[in-house]
């Protein structure tokens, strides 16, 4: 096959400042063609070990083209992920280690891309950054759809979470639900930045475009830059970075900021794309575009050329634009071919400069610094507008506030957006927050707060353990401030409640939401169910329910409602029913190590009756009985393919529960792996379980990668 002359390509990686080892591996390889940034899973060495087996394995098999590029790419992952697998099986030490990995090679004009994980993928272009893999993640899901924002996902408390590495568990080549494969253009005037989250997750896309824009000449230098910055913003994780430029690269950005030393061209030449998915509302970047509107239009005046904001956000386009009319309107460059007499200024328009002056420069004269301040004033309202739209949830949230203390509801209020949930909170910006915690000023209990508020509040519970049930009111959040900090336990028996209905209710509610909480019960104390859901449309998510002597969850009626992100792992009965005509949607949840009492195995979900819920990415493992159990055969594929069940056959996966096993259907080896801040190991800090690997035959928790 043939590419063209090697690029210009440079490779780094960092430690970071808050971790003693380095689980990142690199590979650069110009002559070629083939790059890759590596992420370790695991505890102790394990992680480095996955990454630096995976670097081996990708180096040997990508330098030798023996077929097209993307089943290159398939096959040589599928073999990294063999490899990483038989020596954690081999080696106790060693179990559970994974990595997540992206990899490029590069055949003359396009890029063959392979993505497992939440490394990433960027193609950059003069004053334009587009995130081009997705993120196999829950945090990475949701900034993809567009649910949060690039600084939200950023801070969210879950980015650590991922749904597919590589070496958990066996996979084929062709498991299209594991391996992204993906085709771009390389273009002589673009650049590729693959990376670690260490780097993603410290910098916004704009200031990493910012970045390498600056050391356009030099990817060395702009490496060296990029990990700089990110260590000086906290430098959390191991940080990676492969940068490979365009034969042109450096000269498109040297022509693009020279192009406005006219009249602000350098300044409209930058182009959206400062979000990780080339989109939306990074306004951050607006201050860049701003600042390069006004040089522009120095420019204009012909003062000195100055070099232009770089990544600008498009919707700053229109400030811009109204910047550069306005100076070029209000001042004409001293070697115009027409030049105005010295006594026909604009501050004296009368005389006999004025009468000399012909019609049609009269009206110009006149018009100009009219349409000058027309355009300055809609670009102000614009930029306003927008301000008002962008941040229009912190200030319903203070309007709400400043309303609640003026009226005395609510006690101390808290942004539900603080507790590190997305901006989809239904109502959260519209109304008031009632706090739960004692120290707050708030109320003491949960009910309490629930029973005050009113449709679009919000109720923010403080970390705690609450031992009462609570039942869900239409149109309010309940949202525990910190995920999983409030734990929902079975009341004592002395209430005379204790054990006997399920530790949240809704029964035909409308639009409410619950989040962040963690619903659990222990075989001295558990819960019949967990949450149960009865002809209601609300929404459920980051939440997890353990301990529930029966079902985790309960849907049946005709329920409506969605579940996401949610981790549901160790009940004693099934982990969620859907029965009667309900068409819940369940996405993006873990189900693992329910159903497990002897003598009566249960499913990860049961579908009862004329149920039709929707499934989709979820992962549903290591439960007593089979990953999803149907009423009916007509949905096994579709709950097979689209959905993921570990190392389980198909038919082991899914089943018809009145016949015979049906097809299984598994989105393939997807593992959710919590790589938290937390010590090892995961069990022992808190942290999330994945999956074990296969040969531990359970459930058990990820180490996790972040440590310290």
């Amino acid at each position: 096959m043939s590419r063209a002359r090697s690029p210009l390509a440079a490779a780094a990686t960092d430690p970071g400042r808050e971790r003693a080892n380095n689980e990142d591996r690199v590979l650069c390889e110009p002559d070629l063609g083939i790059f890759a940034v590596i992420d370790g899973v695991g505890g102790e060495s394990a992680g480095e070990v996955a990454a630096e087996t995976a670097l081996e394995v990708l180096r040997a098999r990508l330098s030798r083209r023996t077929t097209d590029s993307a089943r290159l790419v398939r096959e040589a992952i599928a073999l990294a992920n063999r490899q990483i697998y038989e020596r954690a099986l081999a080696d106790a030490r060693l179990a559970g280690m994974s990595c997540v990995l992206t990899v490029a090679v590069l055949d003359g004009g396009k890029v063959t891309v392979g993505q497992v994980g939440d490394s990433r993928l960027y193609a950059l272009a003069p004053g334009d950054i587009r995130k081009v893999t997705p993120d196999h993640s829950p945090v990475g899901a949701r900034e993809d759809a567009g649910d949060l924002s690039e600084l939200e996902a950023m801070r969210h408390p879950r980015r650590n979470e991922i749904f597919r590495d590589v070496g958990s568990s066996p996979h084929e080549p062709d498991d299209a639900r594991w391996i992204d494969v993906l085709e771009v253009p390389f273009e002589a005037g673009g650049a590729l930045l693959l990376c670690s989250d260490g780097l993603s997750d410290m910098l916004p896309s704009r200031e990493i475009l910012e970045t390498v824009e600056r050391n356009a000449a030099s990817p060395r230098a702009a490496v060296r830059a990029l990990i700089e910055r990110a260590n000086a913003a906290g430098g959390k994780d191991n940080v990676s970075a492969v940068l490979v430029l365009g034969d042109r690269f450096a000269e498109a950005v040297r022509r693009r900021d020279g192009g406005g030393r006219g009249g602000g061209g350098s300044s409209a030449a930058g182009r959206t794309g400062t979000g990780r998915d080339g989109g939306g509302d990074k306004a951050g970047s607006g201050r860049a575009g701003w600042a390069g509107a006004l040089r522009g239009g120095a420019r204009g005046a012909g003062g000195a050329a100055v070099d232009g904001g770089r990544g600008g956000d498009a919707t700053f386009g229109a400030a811009r634009a109204a910047g550069a009319a306005t100076a070029a309107a209000g001042r004409r460059p001293a070697s115009s071919a027409r030049p105005a007499p010295a006594a026909a200024s604009t501050s004296s328009r009368s005389g006999a400069a004025w009468a000399r002056a012909g019609a049609g420069e009269r009206l110009r004269q006149s018009l100009s610094g009219r349409i000058g301040r027309w355009l300055l004033v809609l670009a102000i309202l614009y930029l306003a507008g927008f301000a008002a739209w962008r941040y229009r949830g912190p200030l319903a949230g203070w309007a709400g506030d400043l309303l609640g203390r003026l009226t005395g509801r609510g006690g101390a209020a808290r942004s539900s957006a603080a507790a590190g949930f997305g901006a989809d909170d239904p109502g959260g910006g519209s109304g008031n927050t009632l706090a739960v915690g004692i120290g707050d000023g708030g109320f003491a209990t949960i009910a309490e707060a629930l029973a005050r508020a009113r449709p679009g509040d919000t109720v923010d519970v403080a970390p705690g353990h609450y031992r009462e049930r609570v039942v869900l009111r239409s149109g309010i959040s309940l949202v525990s401030r910190i995920p999983r900090g409030a734990v929902l336990l079975p009341p004592p028996p002395a209430a005379g409640n204790g054990g006997g209905g399920p530790a949240v209710l809704a029964n035909g509610v409308r639009g409410a939401r619950l989040a962040g909480f963690r619903v659990a019960g222990t075989p001295q104390a558990p819960w019949s169910v967990g949450l149960r859901l009865d002809g209601s449309a609300v929404t459920v998510e980051e939440t997890e329910i353990t301990g529930a002597a029966g079902a985790a969850i309960e849907i049946r009626g005709a329920d409506r409602s969605t579940l996401r992100y949610c981790y549901v792992h160790h009940n004693a009965g099934p982990g969620i029913v859907v029965a009667g005509d309900a068409a819940p949607r369940l996405l993006a949840n873990l189900i693992t190590g329910n159903g497990g009492r002897p003598g009566s195995a249960a499913p990860g979900v049961e579908v009862r009756d004329t149920a039709a819920p929707l499934l989709a990415g979820n992962r549903i493992e290591s439960n007593g009985g089979p990953g999803v159990s149907l009423p009916a055969p007509e949905r096994v594929d579709e709950v097979w393919r689209w959905n993921s069940f570990g190392a389980a056959p198909r038919e082991q996966a899914v089943r018809v529960a009145s016949g015979p096993a049906g097809a299984a259907s598994a989105l393939p080896g997807r593992a959710v792996a919590a790589r938290s801040l937390a010590a090892r190991p995961a069990a022992a800090a808190g942290a999330r379980p994945g999956p074990a690997a296969a040969a531990a035959g359970a459930a058990a928790s990820r180490v996790p990668r972040r440590q310290g």
